[in-house]
């Protein structure tokens, strides 16, 4: 199969199939395909092409999950930002045993770098001010309520992201299959095509395929006659050139610089008609 080796590129290999089945379309009867026929080799096909489109699908869905846990997460910094400035009202700047109970990491009463400490510490906040009501601000937006939807937000963004690289894993390892699958098929079948065709049948490119054997230029017409049959008819005739399918003819008028093509013929014989009359 050095001829026709198995594309590796996804998209080459859909494009590439996509021909075969053309081929078997046309030519499965003719010369006798029976097991990977036209049918089989489209079911592969779509297979794999739905397997790859919903790859594409579900990375489009990533882009949008990831984006709403961006948005969640800046909307939580804000939250936790202004809890502090109301808590820092009550405990003062430093860090001391009040901040620690409220739930602020790292003896430190910033709002956290990591992702997974603000979550908590939303969390927490939600739990300290529904144990200690008298120091949320409704004016501040420090409240035990806006501090548990916006932790539920949050961690229901995080968790439709994590969801989504499952669903990704999922999706690519089908597609790896259906692809797996299609590549065998594509190699069955110019195995089958081995057996049936010749490897110099030109029957081979109809299927998108190069010819496994290359065949020998054609040679040059040696010469040509020609019989004026009247009415602006000529006769051209020649001995069949070694090798040649086809023949393209041509002419052109005495002085002129341009050949008109006249026809292609894969018989060594063609009749010219509507020449300039007595030339």
């Amino acid at each position: 199969m050095a001829a026709n080796p198995t594309p590796t590129n996804d998209a080459v290999l859909l494009a590439r199939c996509h021909d075969l089945i053309q081929g078997c379309e046309a030519l499965e009867a003719e010369i006798g395909i029976k097991q990977n026929t036209a049918a089989a080799m489209r079911e592969v096909w779509d297979a794999a092409r739905a397997a790859l489109s919903e790859v594409g699908r579900v990375k489009t869905e990533r882009g949008q999950r990831r984006k709403e846990l961006r948005e969640r997460d800046r909307e939580g910094e804000v939250v936790i930002g202004r809890c502090r400035l109301r808590l820092t009202a009550i405990f003062g700047t430093g860090f001391n045993t009040q901040w620690d109970a409220a739930g602020f990491p790292d003896r430190s009463t910033m709002v956290p770098e990591v992702f997974a400490k603000r979550l908590s510490l939303l969390s927490s906040l939600a739990r300290y001010f529904e144990a200690k009501p008298e120091h949320q601000s409704t004016d501040m937006g420090a409240t035990e309520v806006i501090c548990q939807a916006t932790f539920e937000a949050l961690s229901d963004a995080r968790s439709a992201v994590n969801f989504n690289k499952s669903a990704l894993r999922t999706a690519v390892l089908a597609k790896n299959k259906a692809f797996k699958k299609l590549r065998k098929s594509w190699r069955s079948l110019i195995r089958e095509l081995w057996i049936l065709l010749l490897p110099g049948d030109p029957r081979w490119q109809r299927f998108g395929l190069k010819l496994p054997a290359r065949l020998p230029m054609p040679q040059p017409v040696a010469q040509v006659m020609l019989e004026a049959t009247g009415q602006g008819q000529v006769l051209a005739q020649w001995p069949p050139a070694p090798h040649a399918t086809r023949y393209r003819v041509q002419w052109r008028r005495m002085g002129a610089a341009e050949f008109i093509n006249a026809a292609t013929v894969h018989e060594p014989e063609a009749r010219l008609q509507n020449l300039p009359l007595g030339e």
